[in-house]
């Protein structure tokens, strides 16, 4: 685990303080819920899987031309590298 240190307001002191007496629980363990719950609002953890399938819609939407090869994933050193079979 690391340390950081960090400047808030008198009002967020206070704010913490009684917000972790109610909960029963440590500041420092109010704090670090707080930042996770802060974080995955503000950028969310997104799975390979989720990345996977928003690359490929973005794909979907390139423009193509009818001449465009449709067999590049199976003759990808042929269009890579100019290799022929």
């Amino acid at each position: 685990m690391q340390r950081i240190s960090v400047h808030i307001s008198d009002e967020t002191k206070q704010r913490i303080d009684l917000v972790a007496k109610a909960k029963r629980k440590l500041e420092s363990e109010l704090i670090r819920e707080a930042i996770d719950v802060g974080l995955s609002v503000i950028h969310p953890k997104v799975s390979s899987m989720k990345a996977l399938v928003d690359l490929a819609r973005m794909a979907e939407k390139l423009p193509s031309h009818p001449k465009d090869p449709t067999d590049v994933s199976n003759d990808t050193a042929k269009y890579a590298f100019g290799e022929h079979k």
